[in-house]
Formats: C-alpha cells, structure tokens, sequence
C-alpha cells in the first residue's frame, strides 16, 4: 500500500543509512535509489519530463520517495500529478518496493539541489553556494557563480577568485537564485 503526494516547489533535505555507490567522478548514489533510477527515467523522459533527481528515505513504519522532474519552461503541479500517477503504475509492475511508501512528485525548485555534472552544466552563468567536505581557503561554502564544469570539478568565480572544487570535495551544493 501507498499514499500519493504531489506537491509544487518542495525541497526535502535527506539523511541516507543505506549503502552509496561512489562513480570515478565522486557523485555519490544510494544503490536503491540508483535502481529506481533506471527504472523509471526511461518512462518519465518518455512522458517529455527530466527526471531531475529522487531521493529514498525509509523509516521505521513506510518509505518516502520523491521524485523530481523538470521540463523546458518549469513544472506545474498538474504536471506533478500526471508523472505520480504514471510512476505509481510503473512502480506497482516493477514491484521494487516491499514496504508502504508514500510516493511524491514535486519540482526541484529554483534553488534546485546540483548532484551531477549535467545539473553543473546546466547551471553555468549561474550563482550557487557549494558545502565543502574540507575548507579551501579556511571556508567550508563557497558562494559564486558556477564558471565551467570539467569531467573531475567545477569552477566557480567569488568575490575573491576563481576557485575550483573537485567533484569529490563537495558535500552538498544548490542554485542561489533566491
């Protein structure tokens, strides 16, 4: 059994327990979360969406999965609706998840989560905050705009200098629109 929510512009910031696959370029995947991926992109870029991102939390009584989708021009919540009802089809053949879960299906916002190169790539021109693991220069974030993007890194210009940060030295880091 699962409950359906669809929300509009929605940020959820989670805490993972589950095991991570870390790619030569330091993104960072939890397994389930990498297999719900390949399950359902095909059929959302099918549908004219992005699957943008999606995050996995299980707790104690049901899961939560949210599921971010984007498409040229922005996200609309009837959009929302249409994605949540075809992936809760496409997750019932699947039957990947053993337990409740609540499924939702939201925007990724302006100040959007950057977890991959394309979100980097997407991003250039763009201003961002960037958490990092270790400090650069005695600042764990880096607030500029994002520069260019290479295979192992990203570029970003502050009011300083020109900094670049290594895929693997970030911790988390998002769009700083608003």
């Amino acid at each position: 059994m699962y409950i359906i929510i669809v929300t509009f512009d929605f940020i959820l910031c989670v805490n993972f327990s589950l095991h991570y696959n870390e790619g030569d370029k330091g993104f960072k995947m939890n397994v389930f979360e990498e297999t719900l991926t390949k399950i359902l992109k095909s059929s959302i870029e099918a549908m004219g969406y992005e699957l943008y991102d999606l995050t996995y939390f299980k707790s104690s009584k049901k899961g939560k999965l949210t599921v971010y989708i984007d498409k040229e021009g922005g996200v609309s919540l009837s959009d929302c609706e249409v994605v949540s009802k075809h992936i809760s089809v496409v997750l019932d053949v699947e039957n990947v998840i053993d337990e409740s879960y609540i499924l939702e299906v939201s925007s990724p916002g302006i100040n959007r989560n950057l977890k991959t190169k394309k979100h980097y790539e997407d991003s250039i021109g763009k201003e961002c905050i960037i958490s990092l693991f270790n400090p650069i220069d005695n600042k764990r974030n880096i607030e500029g705009q994002i520069i260019s993007v290479t295979d192992s890194g990203v570029e970003v210009k502050n009011e300083q200098a020109l900094v670049y940060i290594n895929f693997k030295d970030i911790k988390k880091a998002r769009l700083n629109l608003i």
